[in-house]
């Protein structure tokens, strides 16, 4: 169960929450909003949430993240796609679905096409050269 923080200034119209896995007291904006939750929190803190979901959903650590990050130069694993150069981003997970490796991390658009695909580079070729075929020439 969450427990409330009434720390030495009871005046404060900020809750405080504490983390269910790494028992630290926060202030409520560390917590995602979680309606189904009775202080309309999540139970964990945002950094352990984004831990807890790249482990138990990909197998892998923030560590990890971090280091293909870096290797993919802080941009979309797509090479034709310029995302991340010049803007905040977030990058996401791409993994097979039919085996769970993780692939590398893609923007938001090219992981959303690459599921609109069906992971099949031969509906990925029909679709390329549809679009060469109808590209009007200027």
């Amino acid at each position: 169960m969450r427990k409330l923080w009434k720390g030495e200034n009871n005046m404060s119209n900020v809750l405080k929450i504490r983390c269910t896995i790494c028992d630290e007291v926060k202030d409520e904006e560390e917590f995602h909003k979680h309606s189904g939750s009775h202080l309309g929190r999540d139970r964990r803190c945002k950094p352990c949430k984004t831990d807890y979901h790249l482990y138990r959903k990909y197998d892998i650590t923030v560590e990890k993240y971090n280091e293909m990050l870096e290797k993919q130069g802080g941009t979309c694993a797509n090479e034709a796609c310029n995302y991340g150069l010049d803007e905040d981003h977030k990058l996401m997970v791409d993994h097979c679905h039919e085996t769970d490796a993780v692939r590398g991390l893609l923007c938001h658009w090219c992981n959303s096409a690459e599921g609109f695909l069906k992971s099949s580079p031969k509906v990925a070729e029909g679709l390329l050269k549809y679009m060469k075929k109808h590209t009007q020439k200027e």
